[in-house]
């Protein structure tokens, strides 16, 4: 009979004959070989009455064939004897029996000691490299991350700034149309009074455009057309800058001579409540040449 001892989980078992041993030996090799384990055990070799007759200690798994690591194991017959004999050789087994099981749990103590000291360097070892390994994982996220809110920024402050753009676009726009509808509701007292001012500029009389000058051009004085006539007067444009507007007119004039001449007379005025017809000249009357 054999009994098979794991000296690090302290389990037995039994096996009947040494083929059975064999057997089993080589399975536990494999299993141990697969999971890259190495499992120390201790093989007895027991009597009738489970006197030790031969001990072996294995480590698996095996680096040669079963039956070469066992060779010579386990043929160990048990000796015939007489009762007195027989009894004293039994308690001298017994004490060697007490003495080898205190050495293999001593035995067992140490290398469960040793096996805590592997697996606690081996978890530490397992934590620096995650900490280390983790490290360039959390610096690539943060950067990733600081890159993300980057372009949103970037993205945001250009949306910011075409909206803004758009904004002051489309109020120009919205200010130059409103002055464009104010200055067409005032086109038609703007050609009255143009078109009566240019009937008195033709009489030659001053007098005539006094109530249609400005105080500054009351001052200055305006040169008038002697001997010419206005003959017809059409409307042409209409422009407005900085309170000044520029009208201007197609004339077709006859001299005493009779010499028909058409010419573009544009008055710059500005709207002045005060005044008799609610316009003044503020500049000299610009006269070109249709053909200019």
């Amino acid at each position: 009979m054999f009994r098979i001892i794991n000296l690090q989980t302290n389990q037995q078992e039994t096996c009947q004959n040494r083929d059975e041993l064999l057997s089993l030996i080589n399975d536990r090799s494999v299993w141990a070989e697969d999971r890259g384990e190495t499992i120390t055990i201790q093989i007895d070799q027991l009597g009738e009455e489970g006197i030790i007759l031969d001990s072996l200690s294995l480590s698996l798994p095996l680096e040669s064939i079963v039956e070469e690591a066992l060779s010579g194991f386990g043929f160990k017959r048990e000796k015939k004897s007489f009762g007195f004999l027989k009894s004293n050789k039994h308690k001298k087994e017994k004490r060697t029996s007490v003495k080898k099981d205190k050495k293999l749990e001593s035995l067992k103590s140490v290398e469960q000691s040793q096996n805590n000291l592997v697996e606690d360097k081996k978890e530490t070892e397992k934590l620096i490299t995650k900490s280390v390994s983790d490290k360039p994982i959390k610096t690539k996220k943060l950067r990733f991350g600081s890159l993300v809110l980057t372009i949103i920024i970037c993205l945001i402050t250009i949306a910011s700034i075409a909206s803004l753009s758009l904004v002051q676009v489309q109020s120009k726009k919205i200010n130059e149309l409103e002055n464009r509808i104010q200055l067409e509701e005032k086109q038609g007292k703007i050609e009255v009074f143009g078109r009566f001012f240019i009937a008195n500029f033709y009489t030659g009389k001053s007098e005539n455009i006094v109530d249609f000058l400005s105080s500054e051009m009351k001052t200055e004085g305006l040169e008038l057309k002697k001997g010419v006539q206005a003959q017809s007067t059409i409307y042409e444009s209409l422009t407005e800058s900085q309170d000044i507007i520029q009208v201007t007119f197609v004339i077709t004039t006859t001299e005493d001579s009779n010499n028909i001449k058409t010419i573009r007379m544009t008055l710059p005025l500005r709207e002045e409540e005060k005044s008799m017809y609610g316009y003044v000249i503020v500049g000299k009357p610009i006269i070109t040449g249709f053909a200019e």
